[in-house]
């Protein structure tokens, strides 16, 4: 994954109409900021704004988690990828069983709403903490000796 697919994703989540508005920024602007090869980079600025919204309405920050799991993949000692893999799959069963508990929660025939709300923040929630495992990963791939 990488800061543009993160941001597209952020986008797509709270919507592109509601991201410009907390930016200021134009939707023109903001879709030519979730393309690598464009001139145009987030900045820190809107990526705090865009990640409190999306924290507001999800529980989450994913372009601030993502930031932190580029940095962390980028440490160079394989022990330090491992253990920051261990975290980040603690992490991400932990959030895949709440989303499970809140799906099923959502299937009751008495599911509310609000119900089902908390079933999707659970399920971005999940998805955001399987997504910082991929960084992660490839590090630890990239650093594996490889065989005569």
């Amino acid at each position: 994954m990488s800061i543009e697919q993160t941001l597209r994703d952020v986008v797509e989540a709270i919507s592109i109409a509601r991201a410009a508005e907390v930016t200021g920024r134009t939707p023109h602007y903001l879709r030519a900021l979730s393309h690598a090869h464009k001139r145009e980079q987030l900045t820190c600025r809107d990526a705090v704004l865009l990640d409190t919204e999306h924290d507001r309405m999800f529980g989450t920050r994913p372009l601030i988690d993502m930031l932190r799991m580029q940095v962390d993949a980028r440490q160079s000692s394989v022990a330090n990828a491992k253990a920051a893999l261990a975290g980040a799959t603690i992490e991400a069963v932990r959030e895949s069983g709440e989303a499970a508990a809140a799906l099923i929660a959502a299937l009751a025939p008495d599911a509310t709403d609000a119900t089902r709300d908390a079933a999707m923040r659970e399920v971005i929630q999940a998805l955001n903490a399987k997504r910082r495992i991929i960084p992660i990963l490839r590090a630890l791939m990239k650093r594996q000796p490889q065989p005569p």
